[in-house]
Formats: C-alpha cells, structure tokens, sequence
C-alpha cells in the first residue's frame, strides 16, 4: 500500500486518470447491461408468456413479406384448435385517445379495444374487480396508474366518468377491474381497456388486429401452424386433398411467434428490437471492461521499471516471492476498489440527469438491478486482480543480484508488450469510429432523403372529439393565421409507423391488397404529394366518397383506372366503393425499415356509407410558410386550438419530431454506441499518455545528452511520436474490415439505407492518429523543453 501511495504522489496525474478510466468503465459496464437485460426480457412480465404466442401470415394482404395486423374471424378458429387453450385479439393502434372526464377534471387517456376477456388474458388476473362485465364501451378496465391519473386512487373499481361520443352525447363508463401497469419492455400498453363485442368476430374485410393464442403446457407450435393453416382453408372452401392448388394460387403462410420473440421480429408496429445490436451491447460491456484491463496492465508495467529495485531489495531482505506477488495484487485490487466506488458515484449522477437518462430504456436503479451490481463490483476487483498478474510476475522473475546492478525501464521485451496492447486499445479506437460514422451518415439519410412529401414546416396534434365534431370551424380559424397555408385531417401520419390499416378487397386475378388511409381534401396539398395523374381530392369529395392512390397501386392492379370506381372489375363490395380521382406519386409511407419501392396506398375520404365506422380522421396537420418562426407559429397555433376547445390542452408537434420517434431505438443505439466509443479512445489516450509519462521519465538522460548533442526541441518529439506510427497502421489494417463488418451488419436491419463511404476509412485513421499523435506530443515537449543539466544532475 505505500508503494501505491508512493507512486500516486508521483505521478498523481496519470493515477487519477487511471483512476477514472476504470472508473467510467465499470459505470458504462453496467449501463450496458441494464440495456441488454431490458431488451432480453422485453414481455416476459405477461403471465404465461412462455405459453403464448402471436399469429402471423405470409402472402395476402402483406404481399411478400411478414404481417400481424390480422382480421378477428381467426380468433374463433384458434379456439377450436385442441392445443389452443385461450386467443384473444387487440388493436395495435395504441395512439387511439379519449376525453374521460372525472367531477370536473377532463383527462386524455389512452384508449385500447380488445377482446375478451381482455387485460386480464395478459396479466392472468386483476388487481381488483372482474373481467366478466367488460363490454360494449360502458364497463371497462383500466391500468394501474390511469385509474391513479384519473381518480387519485389505485382502487377504482366501481368508480365512473364520463366519455363523449361522436355524435357529442356523453356515456357514463363504470370502472368494473384495474390490473397491474406494464413496464416499459412490454409490447401492451397501459391506459383504459375496451372488451368488444363479438360482432367483429365475424368480419373478416378489417385487418386491423394483432392475435394473441395461449397453448396448452407441451403444444407443438408447428402442428398448431399446420393447424391453422387448414382450418383458413376450410372455411374458404378448399380441403385438405388441395393445399398444393392452395400453396400456389393462394401463397398464404402460417406461423406463430413465441411472445418473448415478437419484439424483434420486425413485423409489427411495436416490434423494434434487433438482436444483433442486443448481441453488440453485450460485447461492448465486456470489452470495456477489457480495454480497460489492457489500460491497468499497461499503467501497471510501466511503473514496474521504478519499483524493480524495492521489490528485490524485499526480496534479498527475506520476504518471499509468494508474499511480493500478492501484495502487488492486492495493490491493484484495492486500485479497483477505489474505481468500484467512482463507478457507483457516476451510475448515480446519470441516473440524476435528465439528459443522460435519454440514452437508456428502462430502469436502472441499483435496487432494481441488485445481481448485476453484485456482477458489475465483482468484475471490477476481478479486472484489478488480473491487471496485475503479469507485472507482479514479471517484476520478480530477475535475481535480486542482476536488478540491483541494471536497469529495466528500457527492456525490449517489456516495451514489445506494452506497445502490443496499446495496439490492441488502437484497433478497437479504428474500428469504433468508421462504425459511428456509418451510423452517423444513416442517421443523416434517413432525416435528409427524399420521402415524396415535405415533411417540413409541417406541426400536427391529435384532436378531442369536441374538436373532431367542429373541424371546418378548427380549419377557418387556424387558416386566419397570415404564416398557415393549408390545414388537413386524417387518421395517421406519413412515412412515422411501419403499421397501417390493411384492407384486402376483390377476389380471383383482381384481388387487391391496400394500405389504407384516411383523410380530408386537404390532407395531399398539406403533405405536399404530387399528383400525377387524374386530379386531388375536392371539398364536394366529402359528401360522396373518394380514393387517391400511388403509382404503385395503380402498376400493381392495371385494371384500375381513374375516374372510374375502385371495385367496379372486382368483387369489392357495397361500401366504400368511390371514385379513383387522381394518382400520387410513390412515397416513403413506412420506416426505412421496410421496403416502400411496392407498398399500395389507397388515400380515402369516407362517404356518408361508411358512417358507422366514425370519424377516422382525428389528427390535424398544419403546414406554415417557410422560414417562419417555428416556436412562434406551434404557439400561435396551439392557443387557437385551446380558445376552441376547452376539453383539453393542445400542445403541437413537429412532424419532424415524430419521425426521430418512429427511430427512436436505432438513435438510442446509435448514441450508446457514441459513448462507448466515445470512452474507449478516452481510456487509449489515458494510456498512450501514461505510456509516454513513464518513457520521457526513463530516457530523460537520453534526451539530456541528445539536446546537449544539438538536437533540436522538434527532433526529440519526432523521436517520441514517430514511435507510434507502425502501431497505428498496423491496427488500421486490422481494424478496416471490421469496422466494415459491423457497418454493413447494423446497416442490414434497414431496407433503405446509405452506402459506406470510403473516405470514411481514411478520415477515422487521421482522426484517431491525430489525437494519439497531439497527446504524445503534449506529454513529451514538457521533457524536450527541460534544462538538460537538471536532467542530467538528477539522473
């Protein structure tokens, strides 16, 4: 311990550096996992989950490609699979609202319509009440902290309010259950719970829902899929004896997806894990620890030099090499105690931000994470430990004789190793910044390219249904604004989900899969979506019903044709069956995550024939000129919405906003992985600094004698960093093929994405070499700037 404290005094600077590498280390160690942890249970709080499992098709209506927005009818045909103990159905449409008001309070919640019997088929049972009355929109269940936001109080049921209806009447809504809030890694959403009636059951033309099955305790999922899959053609008539004819003309697939794997299956709106990027914190939580090892050995072997002659004068004064060894060991474990405790005390302060909680999912108390703390203090002392093996060996393998008479702060061999493993530190150093900038050229073309609208100067909110029930009176008032150019109405966003409502009309060769939205008559001109063919929609559209579709609706199904109606070639049906007024052109109606090259997209103003389906269109975009004050305008805009309706506070939104959200994971990743890289050059600098600390101090002689000899200030740094150039070339070369490697991997899990420059190579070599080489520079011109007699006198 005193040869630490020694050694402290001394070089204070590169211990407390040291220090902090570690102790940032071990910090981001357990950052890293609580996020691969949160990923790794994600829904395995629902009840049975190993049981339960969501259905999906191929082919239909998803083209080719994966979908589980489904029609209800199936949920009758899981029941009567024997291996199927229970199925249920809910909407994924979880950004649905409602104005619930409580006494005199008005409270916006969310609204989530399931069937029976409801929550409680995730959660297996309720906190308080029963499932048994919940029905019709008059007897609901609602979540733990809703009933908390709306009553005060977690016992709420039998508790009532009031909600509007379309029509502006007010229904009474009886609380019948509360159930337990679902955590943030949980595909289901809190809020209020609405158990459908079974009418739905029988419409198969909506394919709006996701499909959830329980399977009986040693059910074979794939016999429930073939199960499935010859249930769906009995009841469209085809037998078993023609599932070949059925697998060509039809080209439909069944599957089932085990509940604590839908969050990275891609397919539906919730579902954006990726296990790759898991399967990367993973390694970057182990690494870090790692480098920061490599950075503790090398600290350690530099000072060993120093240390040589008291460790053997020990030595020939009787102590053991045993004995040495351990203490030197034991040094270094204490070392990592301290960074142990700096570690905690950072985890805290993130915590206590605001800005840094940001950049992680989830909870990360240590009260919650009690077993990883355990993890994260164990391997800190275990880094320490094993930092020192190789110096407390290294340092006692001479005779005290052959120490006590040379020097060893120039030894080839220690030099040989401790450049090895600041190559080591270099290669990750390379590697970690062509993958950031990769991800930093994605991150720019997703917010860059062209979508096939303009999403810019374009806010949007969600309206009450006292606005929804007055909308030409929102669209005269906000168009009084001198910067408002148009306003619309619809249901949904643009180019911000990777879930839409999917309609499958016609049969036979004119069978039609759609995407669809709908929206008022302004809506286009607010996106700014080009026609290209026909006309936009017109004001007198709303009294009759009409469609606008894509170029590639229009390609995929040739027989259609503007101005003639939609269904006229097909069996479309009674409903909804308008006029084709004009084309747009193709856009980016999904995520980069998704092919949008193929999507059909059928723009829909609902005629008085669809009134039972209600007012869809219960968001409002507001586009203003350019170069507006944009903070100015979203309050302007909002204290309209306010004056008119009095139900709720409107906030607005940038549509800008809500594209970074429909990333919100991948940027959440993309910034970890910043500050894991971030720290991993750190703690390199850390060490080339040490390194080139405890060098200048051995070769203070040399460079002495060299100035003494007329070499200049320049030529003695030169001597330094020129030491450092084959390292760095050589982990370059290393490390450029796997910084493409894990570039092109992440870059996979978008269906468009940006190309991998080259001169991304290039640039992070004369990045990382640039601030390698500056600290190499800074530390050894305080030696080449010395009084050389000084440096002679004291060695």
């Amino acid at each position: 311990m005193k040869s630490l404290l020694y050694m402290f005094r001394r070089y204070r600077l590169a211990t407390l550096l040291n220090l902090l590498g570690l102790g940032v280390a071990v910090a981001t160690f357990y950052l890293f996992m609580t996020q691969v942890i949160y990923n790794r249970t994600y829904n395995h709080n629902i009840h049975d989950y190993e049981h339960m499992y969501r259905l999906e098709i191929y082919g239909g209506l998803f083209g080719e490609d994966w979908g589980c927005n489904i029609c209800r009818p199936f949920v009758t045909l899981l029941k009567e699979i024997p291996q199927v103990k229970d199925a249920t159905y809910i909407s994924p449409y979880y950004i649905n609202k409602t104005d619930a008001k409580v006494g005199n309070r008005t409270i916006t919640v969310p609204l989530i319509n399931m069937g029976k019997p409801g929550i409680e088929f995730f959660t297996g049972k309720l906190l308080s009440g029963s499932s048994k009355t919940c029905g019709d929109g008059h007897n609901v269940i609602v979540s733990r902290s809703t009933a908390e936001k709306m009553f005060g109080t977690a016992n709420a049921a039998g508790k009532t309010f009031e909600s509007e209806n379309g029509d502006g009447s007010k229904t009474t809504v009886t609380v019948v259950g509360v159930s337990e809030d679902m955590p943030d890694n949980c595909t289901l959403p809190n809020g209020v719970y609405i158990c459908e009636d079974e009418r739905g059951l029988n419409d198969w033309s909506e394919w709006s829902y996701n499909i959830y099955m329980l399977l009986d305790d040693g059910a074979n999922p794939k016999k429930v899929e073939r199960a499935i899959k010859l249930a769906f053609m009995k009841v469209n008539g085809v037998s078993e004896k023609d599932e070949k004819r059925f697998d060509k003309e039809v080209n439909m697939k069944f599957r089932i997806s085990p509940m604590d794997d839908i969050y990275f299956s891609g397919v539906g709106k919730q579902d954006k894990g990726n296990r790759n990027l898991v399967g990367v914190l993973t390694v970057a939580s182990v690494f870090v620890l790692f480098i920061a090892m490599l950075n503790l050995l090398n600290f350690s072997l530099s000072e060993i030099p120093m240390r040589m002659r008291g460790i053997n004068t020990r030595r020939v004064m009787g102590a053991s090499i045993g004995s040495l060894r351990l203490k030197m060991i034991m040094e270094n474990v204490m070392f990592a105690f301290v960074a142990l405790l700096i570690g905690i005390v950072l985890v805290i302060a993130f915590q206590r931000s605001e800005t840094c909680m940001k950049l992680v999912s989830g909870d990360i108390h240590f009260a919650s994470h009690m077993v990883l703390a355990a993890v994260m203090a164990v391997s800190a002392l275990v880094v320490g430990a094993l930092s020192a093996v190789v110096p407390a060996f290294y340092s006692t393998s001479f005779t005290p004789a052959m120490v006590l008479k040379g020097s060893f702060g120039l030894s080839p061999r220690g030099r040989r190793l401790r450049m090895a493993i600041m190559a080591v530190q270099f290669c990750l150093a390379f590697a970690l910044t062509i993958y950031i900038g990769v991800m930093s050229s994605q991150s720019s073309y997703i917010f860059n390219s062209d979508y096939g609208f303009n999403k810019n100067e374009v806010f949007y909110t969600w309206l009450s249904e006292e606005a929804q029930a007055k909308k030409d009176a929102v669209r005269a008032e906000l168009k009084k604004l001198p910067f408002v150019e148009s306003v619309g109405f619809a249901q949904n966003a643009i180019g911000t989900s990777d879930g839409y409502m999917g309609w499958g009309r016609g049969d036979g060769d004119h069978h039609m899969v759609l995407q669809v939205l709908p929206c008022d008559y302004e809506y286009l001109r607010t996106m700014q979506l080009k026609i290209v063919e026909g006309r936009d929609f017109r004001e007198s559209d709303m009294k009759t019903g009409a469609y606008v579709l894509n170029k590639a609706a229009m390609a995929q199904y040739k027989w259609l044709v503007v101005g003639d109606s939609i269904g006229r070639q097909s069996n479309w049906g009674s409903q909804s069956n308008y006029n084709i007024v004009g084309v747009c052109n193709n856009f980016k109606l999904k995520s980069m995550r998704c092919d949008n090259s193929n999507v059909a997209v059928a723009f829909v103003i609902f005629g008085p024939d669809m009134a039972e389906w209600g007012d869809r269109c219960g968001q409002v975009f507001v586009r203003v000129a350019k170069n507006q004050d944009k903070i100015e305008a979203k309050r302007r805009i909002a204290e309209v919405l306010n004056r008119l309706d009095g139900s709720q506070k409107y906030e607005m939104w940038f549509l800008d906003d809500d594209l970074q959200q429909t990333y919100v994971e991948e940027f959440r990743f993309i910034s970890q992985v910043k500050l894991f890289a971030i720290i991993c050059i750190i703690i390199t600098i850390i060490g080339v600094f040490s390194l080139t600390m405890f060098e200048t101090e051995y070769r203070r002689k040399e460079i002495a004698i060299r100035k003494v000899m007329g070499s200049s200030i320049g030529s003695v740094v030169r001597l330094f960093a020129m030491r450092y150039a084959l390292p760095l070339v050589v982990a370059f070369v290393v490390a450029a093929p796997v910084g493409w490697w894990l570039s092109n991997s992440w870059l996979q899990s978008f269906a468009e994405h940006t190309p991998i420059h080259w001169w991304l190579f290039p640039l992070s070599f004369v990045l990382v070499s640039a601030v390698v080489v500056i600290t190499v520079i800074i530390q050894s011109w305080r030696v080449a700037t010395a009084n050389p007699v000084e440096s002679i006198k004291t060695e």
